[in-house]
């Protein structure tokens, strides 16, 4: 199972969400993720992975 995988089903907060696109360096890109999949308080954890590439 990879990390996309593991994902599966999951959802996560909005401040986990962040945290994660932090520690993959791409919070200067947060506008257009929040373009994407909107501004909300919970989020599929696959759909951050997707936007973060994997």
């Amino acid at each position: 199972m990879d990390y996309y995988d593991s994902a599966e089903g999951l959802v996560i907060s909005k401040q986990r969400a962040i945290q994660e696109i932090k520690e993959h360096n791409a919070f200067n890109e947060i506008d257009e993720f929040y373009s994407i999949y909107g501004v909300k308080e919970e989020y599929n954890a696959q759909y951050i992975l997707i936007w973060l590439g994997y």
